[in-house]
Order: structure tokens, then sequence, then C-alpha cells
């Protein structure tokens, strides 16, 4: 008698329990309350062309706080890109946090390592070209991506006649924008002339044949010598 009256009760709660959504299930959010929409820009901004300047290249702005570079070999090119000896530096974008610009490697350019005071990650467009960090080289294709960190010594050579194009995204320093960038580039540019002037070290005609960077491209590009001979 009392199994007949205990078994309903028991089948009520198994059943319960097993009618519980578990918490993974809902992802923790509270089904029963409606999705909030996105919200609405204060400004809808027809999709436009903004020309190329001599600080900036020609983007869209597709939307509020949306832009677009259909090409960035194109815009890597664009009067705001700015030769230095360590490449042509040109800007591409700039975000809320972060800012993508392009380097171009030419043939024959060597830095040493060096520490940078942020972090970056850098994709390979075109091209080849060597990373160094301490003391390793690794050759680096299209297609290729890397980071290092803040303060991380690193170096780039580029051994191989195509050069190289890189994209670089960086954090974007205080109320930096393009006019800021290129102005602080062509700085750049003059202090990297005078250190060149003054024995500092930018291609490989300069470095000893026994030099770990020479030993490796050779060891890795038999056609270095036409590289070489380009820098004459």
């Amino acid at each position: 008698m009392k199994l007949t009256i205990l078994m309903p009760i028991a089948l009520c709660f198994l059943w319960s329990c097993h009618s519980e959504p578990h918490s993974h299930d809902t992802d923790d959010h509270d089904l029963t309350e409606a999705p909030k929409p996105p919200a609405e820009p204060t400004e809808i901004l027809d999709a436009q062309v903004i020309p190329a300047t001599e600080f900036a290249p020609e983007y869209i702005q597709h939307a509020t706080n949306i832009e677009i570079i259909k090409d960035v070999a194109t815009a890597s090119k664009n009067a705001s890109s700015v030769f230095t000896h360590e490449g042509y530096f040109g800007p591409l974008l700039f975000g809320e946090e972060l800012r993508a610009f392009s380097l171009r490697l030419e043939p024959g350019m060597f830095l040493a390592e060096h520490p940078h005071p942020t972090e970056s990650i850098i994709y390979t467009i075109s091209g080849k070209w060597v990373l160094c960090s301490e003391g390793k080289r690794q050759v680096m294709e299209a297609g290729n991506l890397f980071h290092f960190g803040s303060d991380r010594p690193t170096g780039w050579e580029a051994p191989f006649a195509e050069g190289a194009l890189l994209l670089i995204f960086k954090k974007i320093r205080e109320n930096e924008d393009y006019e800021m960038y290129t102005k602080g580039t062509r700085d750049l540019a003059q202090r990297l002339d005078k250190e060149k002037n003054e024995g500092g070290i930018f291609y490989f005609d300069q470095l000893n044949e026994d030099h770990p960077a020479v030993v490796f491209a050779r060891a890795n590009n038999p056609d270095f010598d036409e590289v070489l001979a380009g820098l004459k």
C-alpha cells in the first residue's frame, strides 16, 4: 500500500528535475527578456569616397565609423607614404583603439634588432623578407602572420629581389590621426638620414661578408649578389 502511494510522488519528482533547464542550455541569459536592438547612430552618413591627400590614402566611408580601403597595395603608394631607411611607411586606417599602416621593404634593406615600445601584429601581403629576433632568423612570405610584444627586440632584412609589403596593426596613440602620423614619419625619415650619414647601417652592402645576416641571405637566396649589385 505504501509503495503504491509513493510511486506517483517519485515519478513527479523525477519529471520536475529533468524538466528544469540546465544553466549552460540558456547560456546564463534570461530567456524571458526580449533582446535589445542595437543602438542607433546619432547621424546616418551616406556612403562616400574620401579622396586621397598628402596625409592619407583614398578610402570609402561606408557607414558611421566604418571605413574601407579596397586595395592596400595601391594605398601603400599614395603620397602619404614616406620613404625612410627602414622602409616606406604609409598610413591606412585609424580606428578607435587600433591603427593600420603599411611597410614596404625595398630589396637590400637591413634593420638591426631593436626594441619597440608597443606590440604589433604584422601580416605579409606580398614578397619575402627575413624576421630576426634574439639572433634567430625566419624567412617570411606572403600569407605569414606574426606578433611581437612590447619592448621585444626585432629586426627585418630584405635580401630577396622582390622586396616585401607588410600590413601592421598597432594600438593608436593619444589624439593620433592621419596628419599627426604622416608628419611624425617625415620627422623619422630626417632623423634616419642623419643617422645614416653618421655611420648608421641600413643596407646589406654596409655589412661585412661574415655578418650573420649576409651568411643567412646567401644560404637562402642564390641570387643575393644581384640584390647587392642593385644597391651600388
